[in-house]
């Protein structure tokens, strides 16, 4: 195991250097190709200098970085350090066995007295690394699954995670240097080349091509780092079902952590928004929420890629059996939906029910049960393909096409102004009318997906059920793009992020679950208004909700009206109506740019 883990590494960091070896090369060569504009001691130190900055950047970061935690978590969330020893017996003896057998070295823990339940690790080196656990980890599971945690963090250090991916990220900062580098090369290109055109614009075009490269190959280069990330993860669950004997013990403790953190972020969204509590501790819970999202790549879970998991463990008791139907019903968007699989290639953390697959995986390669028998299987009766095609046809395409129609229409007329090329305006105007009217039955689909008609007998379910819903054109059809519409009632408990004064979406809890609820109004400068004059105003209030749910690895919905228990209306967003004016708008350019195309139609 450990010889695969090493070579997909190094394999993977091969690839990464690959690319900064073909930016290099190319520089080199076109440096000398046009070496009669500059010296060649100038051009070496051009494409070496980016190179320099980027390494030290990183070594400086790699050798302070874990300096700069112990005091980042020891100032701002009082944690104590405390001997290896001191823990609970069957984790200081795990501990203690995989120092002797893994070389490695953990000489202190870090304690953080919140219920939050946290476990991650840092440092350098297998010999100085730091595991970092709260109490409330301690609190919520059981000891075979406390084991199954630690486990985990105990395999990054065991496989040189910090010192891969500290090499890893090198290559997307070294290659945007070459980018910044030369696309500054690019603006002070003609002054070099003085009044040699000639010369000028060879120092342009050998900026450009560089430039263009290096950003391609920087884009490249980020999702491998994330995928290398994400594989990471993978090796570090499989050594803790390995070391302990016990994959389920990793499998239901990931489970219980994703409860523990949404009912502990519950809690600390409803005590910053109380006004009853003092301002130290509202800043307290302020700073205890963030304390999940600021390390959400050191973290054992993700809790942004895993709220679809997270809605599942709501509803089950703080320390009771984990159901496995309810994981699989919640598992399922993230195991059969296009959508899963596009939005993870931008995540840290593979998604949460992959992780669990993996982990049953595990357990059958050690003929064990698996934990959860049916993850795997289909539960949405139906592919998802067809509704992720057509997402991201009116995400990305027709927005375009939007900008492209007038765009060329606009091309072709500065042409014949200019007499570079003759056409017939005629033609050109019925083209753009043509294409205007296309775009618009296209925007009128766009709106119809995104927005889909809200019934006034909508039936009201249970925030639960909109993430484990897999029945056929149900709710595990919503995506980033395609809403489905929903009716809720619940208790509004804080800002949709916790704390932040200006945050405008306030977060909707039920007896099943919480979600977030997005105020999108037609008018960017409403958000403010809303957040700092009428969010306070609703936080504890009972309301009912209708909107569009959708779903990223984690649910939302976008409110379209929002109402408190009497009736008044507290919340409502026009932003669908926006979509059809805009219908609207581009048919009148149609008919406008049509009617221009047969002059002869309307009298002079």
């Amino acid at each position: 195991m450990k010889s695969k883990i090493l070579f997909r590494g190094m394999l993977t960091l091969a690839f990464l250097w690959g690319l900064v070896y073909a930016v290099v090369i190319g520089a080199v060569l076109v440096a000398n190709y046009y070496g009669f504009v500059l010296a060649d001691s100038y051009s070496f130190t051009i494409i070496l200098f980016p190179i320099l900055i980027a390494i030290g950047i990183i070594l400086l970061q790699f050798l302070i970085s874990p300096w700069l935690l112990d005091l980042n978590f020891r100032w701002l969330y009082k944690m104590t350090w405390i001997d290896p020893m001191q823990l609970p017996p069957h984790l200081a003896q795990l501990i203690a066995d995989q120092s002797q057998l893994q070389n490695i070295s953990v000489k202190k823990i870090g304690m953080i007295h919140d219920q939050m339940p946290t476990a991650l690790t840092y440092g350098r080196f297998k010999k100085n690394a730091r595991i970092v656990i709260s109490d409330g980890l301690l609190n919520l599971l059981t000891p075979e699954e406390q084991k199954g945690v630690v486990a985990h963090e105990l395999g990054h250090i065991a496989h040189r995670d910090f010192l891969f991916m500290t090499i890893a990220a090198a290559v997307p900062m070294i290659l945007y240097t070459f980018y910044i580098f030369s696309r500054g090369f690019l603006r002070v290109g003609f002054i070099s080349g003085g009044d040699d055109n000639k010369a000028a614009a060879a120092i342009a075009t050998a900026a450009v091509v560089t430039m263009i490269v290096s950003y391609i190959f920087y884009i490249i280069s980020q999702f491998i780092v994330l995928f290398l990330s994400r594989v990471r993860e993978y090796y570090a669950d499989r050594f803790s079902g390995q070391e302990t004997n016990n994959p389920k013990g990793l499998s239901t403790a990931l489970v219980k952590i994703a409860y523990g953190m949404v009912q502990t972020q519950a809690a600390y969204a409803t005590t910053m928004s109380d006004k009853g509590v003092d301002r130290r501790t509202r800043t307290r819970a302020y700073s205890r929420s963030n304390f999940t999202n600021t390390t959400r790549s050191l973290n054992i879970f993700d809790i942004k890629a895993a709220k679809g998991l997270i809605m599942s463990a709501y509803a089950q008791a703080k320390v009771g059996e984990v159901k496995p139907e309810m994981v699989v019903k919640a598992a399922a968007w993230d195991l059969e939906s296009p959508w899963a699989g596009f939005l993870e290639l931008q995540s840290t953390h593979p998604l949460a029910a992959k992780r669990l697959l993996a982990l049953d995986d595990l357990s059958e390669e050690m003929q064990m049960p698996r934990t959860f028998p049916d993850l795997g299987t289909d539960q949405i009766k139906e592919t998802l393909w067809d509704e992720f095609l057509i997402d991201l046809f009116l995400s990305y395409v027709t927005p375009l096409l939007l900008f492209l129609v007038p765009g060329a229409g606009a091309f072709f007329y500065f042409f014949d102004l200019y007499g570079i090329w003759s056409v017939d305006m005629n033609m050109v105007w019925i083209g753009v009318g043509v294409g205007l009217a296309l775009v618009g039955f296209l925007w009128i689909w766009r709106v119809r997906v995104r927005y889909p008609k809200l019934h006034e007998d909508l039936p009201l379910v249970p925030i639960m059920h909109s993430v484990t819903d897999v029945s056929d054109d149900g709710y595990a059809e919503a995506s980033p793009f395609r809403g489905k519409p929903i009716h809720l009632q619940g208790t509004i408990i804080g800002r949709g992020t916790p704390g932040y004064y200006f945050s405008e979406d306030v977060v909707l809890q039920d007896p099943t679950g919480i979600i977030t609820l997005d105020y999108n109004p037609l008018f960017g400068f409403m958000r403010w208004i809303t957040a700092i004059f009428r969010v306070e105003k609703v936080i504890g209030s009972q309301v009912t909700i209708i909107g569009w749910y959708r779903r990223t690895p984690r649910p939302i919905v976008m409110i379209k009206k929002m109402y408190t228990r009497d009736g008044q209306t507290t919340f409502s967003s026009n932003k669908d109506i926006a979509g059809w004016v805009l219908v609207a708008i581009l048919f009148i350019g149609a008919i406008v740019s049509i009617i221009a195309g047969f002059p002869n139609i309307i009298p002079p």
